[in-house]
């Protein structure tokens, strides 16, 4: 009888294991996953010198996917936009962009789910 209840012990320990390491890991995976799409927002608009239309696209694209994106820009003449979809960029270019990109994750069995953000620059 002792040895049936340290093999269920042992099963039931081997499960829980199991199930935190899954869920460790497909929270980095997600992690991963939104680090690698701020570094292609900021390639993108850097390739296309901080087009509106680009901004525009990032930012549905982020929206479509779930994340929250936060776009602000510094002009060369000292100017700081808050970067929304109609906002007119500054007159003498962009200096500078500032991505902040808030997503979700869940860990563990419990799927408790946390808001993180990532904060990444554009030059």
């Amino acid at each position: 009888m002792e040895q049936m209840i340290k093999t269920y012990l042992g099963i039931f320990l081997i499960m829980m294991m199991t199930v935190i390491g899954i869920g460790i890991v497909s929270a980095e995976v997600e992690i991963t996953r939104a680090r690698d799409f701020k570094s292609d927002i900021i390639v993108e608009m850097e390739n296309s010198d901080y087009n509106v239309n680009v901004l525009n696209a990032c930012i549905k694209q982020a929206k479509d996917i779930g994340y929250g994106l936060e776009i602000t820009l510094f002009g060369n003449d000292g100017s700081i936009i808050s970067y929304q979809e109609g906002v007119e960029l500054p007159k003498d270019g962009v200096r500078l962009a500032e991505i902040v990109l808030s997503y979700s994750y869940s860990m563990g069995p419990f799927s408790s789910s946390k808001q993180h953000s990532i904060r990444g620059y554009g030059r």
